[in-house]
C-alpha cells in the first residue's frame, strides 16, 4: 500500500506546472528545462500550420505589421502565404538550401522566382530571413543564449494554459545587441504562442503572435512544391 501511494505521489509530482516545481532551481535551469521540453514537443510534431503576425516598432512606436500564414512538414519543408503585406505572395522554402523559390502572383503561380535567401526584399524589418523561421533556430537561439548570458530575474508566470519568462539574449538575427525578450509557451503542446523583444532601456522592438495553431495536420507533400496547382482546394485534412 505505501509503495502504490509513493508512486501515486511521484505521478502527480510530474503533472505540477513548471513554475510550481522548481523553486530550488536557478532562472537558467528553468529556461533549460522549458528548452527540453520544446525539443520533446518537436520530437513528436511531424508538421505545422499557424498565422503569425509580426509587429514591428520604431522608436517605441508601432510601424509595421506582417502577418502570413505558415506551413512546415518534416524533415525540412516550409511554404509560407503572404496576407500583409504583399498579400499573394508564396514562398517555398527548403531547409538549408541557400535559395528559395517565390511565387510573386496568385492569380499566375506558374510565374516563379528564385532568390537568395539573404535577399534583403524578403527579410523582415527587424532583418529575420526565411531560413531563420524554423522552431529549431528558435529552440538553438533559447538555449544558447540561456547558457551563455546571465540570467536573472525571469519572471516565470503561469496564466491558464500560458507559462511566460524573461530572457537576456543577444538579438536574434546577428547575435550581437543585448537585449531582453518576453517568451510565452502554451504549455499544452509547449510550442511558443508568443514572444516580444525589447531593446535594454525596455524600449519595444517587435512582437510576434502565434495563432490558429494545428499541430500534426496531413499535410500532402504535393502542397509544398512549388508546382502545386490547386488553390481552391483546403491543403490540410482534419
Amino acid at each position: 500500500m505505501k509503495r502504490c501511494i509513493f508512486m501515486i505521489a511521484i505521478a502527480l509530482a510530474t503533472l505540477h506546472p513548471l513554475d510550481c516545481r522548481a523553486q530550488g532551481s536557478t532562472d537558467r535551469d528553468r529556461i533549460l528545462e522549458v528548452a527540453g521540453r520544446i525539443e520533446s514537443a518537436y520530437v513528436q510534431l511531424e508538421s505545422y500550420a499557424c498565422d503569425i503576425e509580426g509587429i514591428y516598432f520604431e522608436s517605441g512606436r508601432e510601424f509595421e505589421r506582417y502577418v502570413f500564414r505558415f506551413y512546415f512538414r518534416k524533415p525540412d519543408r516550409f511554404r509560407i502565404e503572404f496576407r500583409k503585406p504583399y498579400a499573394g505572395v508564396t514562398i517555398f522554402y527548403t531547409e538549408g538550401e541557400r535559395e528559395f523559390t517565390s511565387s510573386p502572383i496568385a492569380a499566375f503561380p506558374s510565374v516563379q522566382l528564385r532568390f537568395s535567401v539573404n535577399n534583403p526584399l524578403f527579410k523582415s524589418p527587424s532583418g529575420q530571413a526565411v531560413n531563420q523561421l524554423h522552431l529549431r533556430y528558435f529552440l538553438g537561439f533559447l538555449r544558447n543564449n540561456a547558457r551563455s548570458l546571465p540570467q536573472e530575474n525571469a519572471d516565470f508566470k503561469s496564466a491558464g494554459e500560458i507559462l511566460s519568462f524573461w530572457l537576456t539574449a543577444k538579438d536574434y538575427v546577428k547575435g550581437q545587441v543585448p537585449e531582453r525578450y518576453r517568451f510565452y509557451i502554451d504549455s499544452r503542446h509547449w510550442l511558443p504562442a508568443r514572444f516580444e523583444r525589447f531593446d535594454q532601456a525596455g524600449t519595444p522592438l517587435e512582437h510576434t503572435i502565434f495563432n490558429n495553431c494545428r499541430i500534426n495536420p496531413a499535410l500532402d507533400g504535393a502542397f509544398f512544391d512549388s508546382g502545386y496547382r490547386d488553390p481552391a482546394a483546403e491543403p490540410v485534412r482534419p
